[in-house]
């Protein structure tokens, strides 16, 4: 099953480390085979992971963007998540987390990250953060800054 990407004008997405930019229209983008993709405005900046959540959400998307990281990751976003587990007692929480980790093993770090979303979101109304900077995206040569939030993700999973 392809996915299909639909791209704003000069949105930037993270495509198995690679970086892509769109022009300055919108554009559709089809990704046919399972590809580890991020949008930019998904990514987390690591001074902003500050809060368990937010730490094992910046291993987990370094552990898409940078293969090195994934292979010797794994052992410690399995302890970060099992801590999640046992902090969190809200059953829907702990639904969420588990997912998580189930997608970790599978190496589906999208997924992963899409699943902790809503528990970093519930970890910010019991532990404020106040914003460093504007919302992450990703700047030609790296990861730098842009407003705007679009979920992204791929086939195969």
């Amino acid at each position: 099953m392809a996915l299909k990407l639909r791209l704003k004008p000069c949105e930037r997405v993270v495509i198995n480390g690679c970086v892509v930019q769109n022009e300055n229209r919108r554009y559709t983008l089809t990704i046919s085979n399972f590809a580890q993709i991020i949008r930019g405005s998904d990514i987390l900046q690591e001074e902003d992971a500050v809060t368990p959540v937010r730490r094992a959400y910046f291993l987990i998307q370094s552990m898409l963007l940078d293969p090195e990281v994934a292979a010797n990751g794994s052992g410690a976003a399995a302890e970060m998540m099992a801590q999640l587990y046992t902090t969190f007692v809200r059953p829907d929480m702990q639904d969420r987390i588990a997912r998580a980790m189930g997608h970790i093993g599978e190496r589906d770090y999208y997924k992963a990250l899409s699943a902790l979303r809503p528990v970093m979101e519930y970890e910010g109304t019991l532990l404020p953060v106040a914003p460093s900077t504007p919302a992450p995206s990703i700047q030609a040569g790296g990861i730098g800054t842009q407003a705007g939030h679009h979920p992204g993700h791929h086939p195969g999973g």
